[in-house]
C-alpha cells in the first residue's frame, strides 16, 4: 500500500467511526482498531526494505551485528508499545495504555543492558 492508499484507508475508517459512533459506539471502536491494524500491517510489509538497507549500512560502518540487532529490537518495541498505547487510549483505557508504556520502557532497558554494560567497560578502561 502506498501513502495515498494508507491515507484513504485512514480517512474512510475515520468517517465510518464518526458516522456510526452515536448509534453503535462499540462498532465504531472495532472499526477504529481494525483501521489501525490494517495500516500497521501495510507498513510492516515495507519494513523489510528498510531493514535490509540499514543492515547493509551497518555492515559497511563496521557495526557489530549484536549491537545492530539490539538497536532494531529496541526500536521495534518502542513502535509496538506506542501502537498498543494509542489503541488503548482510543478505546478510553488510559490505565492500560500507561501499563503498556511502562512494560515497553522496561523491556527496552532489559534488551539494551548489554550495550550499556559494554559502554561502562569502555569508560572504566579509560579511567
Amino acid at each position: 500500500m502506498n501513502m495515498a492508499q494508507i491515507v484513504a484507508v485512514g480517512l474512510i475508517g475515520t468517517i465510518l467511526c464518526i458516522t456510526i459512533k452515536e448509534q453503535k459506539p462499540e462498532i465504531s471502536l472495532l472499526i477504529a482498531v481494525t483501521t489501525g491494524v490494517l495500516i500497521f500491517i501495510s507498513i510492516c510489509t515495507k519494513l523489510e526494505i528498510l531493514l535490509s538497507l540499514l543492515e547493509e549500512t551497518a555492515q559497511k560502518a563496521g557495526v557489530s551485528k549484536g549491537y545492530f540487532a539490539i538497536v532494531l529490537k529496541v526500536t521495534g518495541i518502542a513502535y509496538l508499545a506506542q501502537f498498543g498505547m494509542q489503541l488503548c487510549i482510543d478505546a478510553g483505557q488510559n490505565s492500560i495504555a500507561s501499563k503498556i508504556e511502562l512494560a515497553g520502557k522496561i523491556m527496552m532497558m532489559i534488551i539494551s543492558a548489554p550495550v550499556l554494560l559494554s559502554l561502562l567497560d569502555v569508560i572504566m578502561g579509560l579511567v
